[in-house]
């Protein structure tokens, strides 16, 4: 038997009882040294037995382990969980081998199907980037594309390492991932949705001002949220891109932008003193900061117009999203195609332009110049049919833009960047609602607060775009760095990535310089998407901030009422306040999301 006690000094004093004999005691007594109760304790304490002299001294070793935590249990809920390695049969994995090889090929994009996903969204934007780039740079407008397409050319080394090294569809956040801690890439993920966000309201106002212009009037801004809404139903149904449909769009429109230069070229021959006029004019007024400074000369020319340029080949990123779907080889010569198509049709328009409208119409008419061109050049019809198929390219790359953000906000939400929520799948179509109606909210916002004005949403969306390539070189520059270790089949030189960099963030400070309204609503829908992947990445945190300031204040207002009792310390020191169970909880079940990952 045994009695113990605690000293003052904190020693546990151990009495063990033995029976009575003539020689001993009415016991044996034993002293125990106890450590302080901080912290993790694991140590070997040392009993000795005070016994009578009579007696040899026994000397006892007992290993204590003291499994009392600074925080309570549920701030660890690693603690009692378990880990499990699974390997599966060897016949079972040479069998999945064997399918995924058999399908490796099928069902895989082709060249020309995979460029015409892509190809549609680059191939769109010069039915609303030639005339602004002639608005700011002028008769310089051809040399700022120019600039465009070296820059693009030298991306594509950029774009095939990245895709090469990590080829996974989510494009330059994927390489984030495994290059660059995780906030890092979940920022970076926020200039994609801006991207989304600002291709389907963009590409919606200039479909609608090319039917305003052309085919019937109608009130742009309410027909553009109208254009969001329907499509926003359309996504509901399940209605998703199709590559057949697309390789049809994107045929009819090279063959609607080969058509008309061709009756511009014919014009350009009976007219020649337009290209001739328009030379001799001076260089646009372009003003900067807002309206605080003017310039018109050949340096703010090239540096404004090529910020707008860039505009010209938005939709150069898309092909990385799917880069899974396209099958063995195709990605690099996707990218090759839009560059080879985007340079041609965006040099020759910049040409063409200047060659059948005088610059003063052009910088009237830049939301709808090639309608315009074609009302020139080939009469009514031409017009007509420019109209038409600007109308059908531009509204179907409001539908990417839908099926884009999906993809992109189902990755992310899965990956705890977003809330869950959004995961949520309407039980009749099996889509996933909530996303849809967000973007189209978020996205019918931005057209009515900017009144559909194309020239400022077009600056939305110059800057969103940069920011997405210069995510992608930085993801090169992050992978070169950090993941050398990684196989890929192509690489870009240490110059060239520089190079891009350089030319990329050139053109996020032309267009910020140039349209200070278009820098603030960016930053503003910037700050929006940024505060809930913030609140998202940081809410263990924010929630353990949460219940000490609680407890904090509870023993303030308790040390108030006077001395508090032994009891209500710990209450307060156990968060006892009004939702701290539910708050415990929510931690919990937060940091005890099981994890799933595969290695070989």
């Amino acid at each position: 038997m045994a009695k113990s006690d605690r000293h003052p000094n904190g020693d546990l004093h151990l009495d063990l009882l033995a029976p009575e004999s003539p020689n001993t005691g009415d016991y044996t007594s034993l002293s125990v040294h106890q450590p302080p109760d901080s912290g993790w304790v694991s140590e070997m304490n040392f009993i000795r037995a005070d016994t009578p002299s009579q007696l040899r001294q026994r000397f006892i070793q007992i290993q204590v382990t003291d499994r009392r935590f600074k925080e309570p249990s549920w701030m660890h809920p690693n603690i009692g969980g378990e880990a499990q390695f699974v390997q599966g049969r060897t016949d079972e994995i040479d069998a999945i081998r064997d399918e995924l090889e058999a399908t490796e090929t099928k069902n895989k994009l082709g060249e020309w199907t995979a460029t015409s996903i892509s190809g549609n969204a680059i191939l769109s934007s010069v039915l609303f980037s030639a005339g602004q780039t002639i608005a700011k740079a002028g008769k310089l407008a051809p040399v700022t594309q120019l600039l465009v397409v070296t820059v693009v050319y030298c991306l594509r080394w950029v774009f095939e390492e990245v895709m090469s090294a990590v080829p996974l569809n989510g494009g330059f956040y994927t390489a984030m991932l495994n290059s660059a801690p995780k906030k890092l890439a979940a920022i970076c993920a926020v200039f994609s949705m801006l991207s989304y966000l600002s291709t389907a309201v963009v590409n919606g106002v200039s479909a609608m001002n090319y039917v305003n212009e052309s085919l019937v009037e109608i009130p742009v801004t309410g027909c553009t949220i109208g254009l969001l809404v329907v499509f926003a139903l359309l996504c509901l149904l399940g209605i998703a891109e199709s590559a057949f449909v697309a390789l049809i769009f994107f045929v009819f429109h090279t063959f609607t932008l080969t058509l008309l230069a061709v009756f511009s070229l014919s014009y350009v021959v009976q007219h020649p003193s337009i290209f001739v006029d328009n030379m001799s004019t001076s260089l646009p007024d372009v003003t900067m900061f807002g309206g605080a400074a003017h310039a018109s000369n050949v340096a703010s020319a090239l540096f404004l117009g090529y910020g707008t340029a860039m505009l010209g080949v938005t939709g150069f990123e898309s092909s990385s999203q799917y880069v899974e779907e396209q099958a063995a080889g195709v990605f690099p010569k996707t990218l090759r195609n839009m560059w080879a198509l985007s340079s041609t049709f965006n040099v020759a328009y910049s040409l063409l332009a200047l060659a059948v409208v005088p610059v003063d119409t052009i910088i009237s008419n830049q939301s709808t110049l090639l309608s315009y061109m074609g009302r020139l050049s080939g009469g009514r019809w031409l017009e007509v049919v420019v109209a038409i198929d600007a109308f059908g390219v531009l509204a179907g790359a409001v539908l990417t833009a839908y099926v884009g953000i999906n993809g992109l906000f189902q990755r992310l939400a899965i990956d705890r960047v977003l809330p869950s929520f959004l995961l949520k799948v309407n039980s009749c179509r099996g889509t996933n609602h909530y996303i849809i109606l967000v973007f189209c909210i978020v996205a019918s916002s931005l057209v009515f607060i900017l009144n559909a004005e194309v020239t400022v949403l077009s600056g939305v969306f110059a800057l969103a775009f940069l920011c997405v390539l210069l995510s992608f070189t930085i993801a090169c520059l992050l992978l070169k760095i950090c993941r050398e270790e990684i196989p890929r089949k192509r690489t870009t030189s240490w110059a060239n990535t520089c190079f891009c960099l350089g030319m990329i963030s050139m053109g996020i400070l032309a267009n910020g310089f140039s349209d200070v309204r278009a820098l603030s609503y960016f930053f503003i829908y910037f700050t929006a998407f940024f505060v809930v992947v913030f609140l998202m990445l940081t809410r263990v945190s924010l929630l353990k901030g949460l219940l000490f300031v609680s407890r904090k204040l509870l023993l303030h207002f308790r040390g108030g009422q006077g001395a508090s009792t032994p009891i209500q310390q710990i209450l307060a020191g156990g968060q006892a306040f009004v939702g701290s169970v539910k708050t415990a909880m929510t931690i919990e079940t937060i940091k005890n999301t099981p994890v799933v990952f595969f290695c070989k």
